[in-house]
């Protein structure tokens, strides 16, 4: 859980950033630092990003604008706790998520972003589940699950 401390800090620093779908008519506005930037495996996470993994940085919901039209969908992941993803109508890219784990925290894919200099994740949550292939820098916490 991020400290009110670690919040306050993040709202100080100012820095904005922007997520969006595919097709712009979702737009998140992020501003300060992320709380939290993971890597995980789950294969609840490897199907809704069609890729070996998700990559999402997390941030306190106070520092989080929505604009623009979106659906929403829940499913309860492989820890047994609840995700919903939070979607474009139009073009069907999801932008953003809220986790039953992590209350008022808001998280977001970072392909979303396209700032290939976003922090680096701090860990790989269901590593157990990584393809055979994938091979993280050695200072990335590996947990098994989740």
């Amino acid at each position: 859980m991020v400290a009110d401390r670690d919040i306050a800090l993040n709202l100080r620093a100012g820095k904005e950033r922007i997520a969006s779908c595919g097709c712009g008519g979702l737009k998140v506005t992020l501003r300060g630092e992320p709380a939290d930037v993971y890597v995980c495996s789950c294969q609840d996470c490897q199907r809704r990003s069609g890729g070996a993994f998700t990559y999402a940085a997390i941030f306190p919901e106070p520092n989080v604008t929505v604009t623009g039209e979106y659906r929403s969908w829940r499913r309860n992941g492989e820890a047994g706790r609840w995700i919903e993803n939070s979607f474009c109508p139009d073009c069907g890219v999801a932008v953003f998520f809220h986790s039953e784990a992590m209350p008022g925290l808001i998280g977001i894919p970072v392909g979303c972003l396209s700032e290939s200099e976003f922090p680096r994740p701090a860990r790989h949550y269901w590593s157990s589940r990584k393809h055979h292939w994938l091979e993280l820098p050695a200072d990335i916490l590996l947990i098994d699950t989740q």
